[in-house]
């Protein structure tokens, strides 16, 4: 057999040969099938966290609407302690997503390199103004409070300075307000989202989540508050939670 013939006799032993077909398949395919699991992920992350902040903002609202003590006769006083606590219950309900968390944060300016917290919750007191007029119902904020370490957030619809009077609170098309000898607990909760594998992989890139709930204060409650007051009494040796 000549030097050309055993060339074309393993040339064709070659072409015939699909030993390591599967492994090249593998090897081809991988990279693919990477990508896929990454973004399957991703998207599976941040639609758990969406729902949990959702779900989070729900019961802050609730909790608030049922928050004070006294009887059931008589209107029950609002004091800081109970705006804590239902704060405390907020950040341990948002253990999962790291709600009371911190995160590296660099300036895209200054390139400085800080850090900042994850979330800010924001509770507000949606009452009518007074007299109220049901022909053109106008309603402010009597008191704010907040928690959570992220100070670059501030409320999106007005703080007790800034918005004397409003229709209703809240994302247009639903926005939320009270009856007219009542009052809304009103929450914004916004918090810094961050992919879980590797940040602008998938179009996930680092962004800021918010979510709104309110609840109608199922209670008689005392919306008065102290003389000189915004309607919370103070408690000696509880910190009041402003939202500076």
């Amino acid at each position: 057999m000549s030097k050309f013939s055993r060339i074309g006799k393993l040339l064709r032993d070659v072409k015939k040969d699909e030993s390591g077909l599967a492994l090249v398949e593998f090897a081809v395919s991988l990279p693919f099938f990477m990508g896929l699991s990454v973004g399957g992920i991703e998207i599976a992350n941040y639609a758990s966290v969406i729902m949990q902040l959702n779900q989070i903002t729900i019961h802050t609202a609730d909790n608030a609407a049922r928050m004070g003590d006294g009887s059931r006769l008589s209107d029950r006083p609002l004091t800081e302690l109970h705006i804590n606590d239902v704060f405390e219950g907020t950040l341990r309900e948002g253990d999962r997503v790291a709600l009371a968390g911190a995160h590296k944060y660099i300036d895209p300016v200054t390139n400085v390199e800080s850090i900042r917290g994850n979330s800010k919750i924001i509770l507000s007191s949606i009452e009518p103004v007074s007299p109220f007029n049901a022909a053109n119902p106008k309603y402010r904020i009597r008191w704010q409070r907040c928690a959570g370490f992220a100070q670059q957030y501030s409320s999106s619809y007005g703080t007790t300075s800034s918005t004397p009077t409003s229709d209703g609170f809240g994302p247009a098309g639903r926005k939320s307000a009270p009856p007219p000898d009542g009052s809304v607990m009103f929450v914004e909760l916004q918090y810094y989202f961050q992919p879980k594998i590797v940040n602008g992989f998938t179009r996930l890139t680092d962004r800021t989540i918010k979510q709104t709930a309110s609840m109608v204060v199922r209670e008689r409650r005392d919306y008065k508050g102290p003389t000189g007051g915004d309607g919370v009494y103070p408690v000696t040796g509880v910190t009041k939670s402003a939202c500076t």
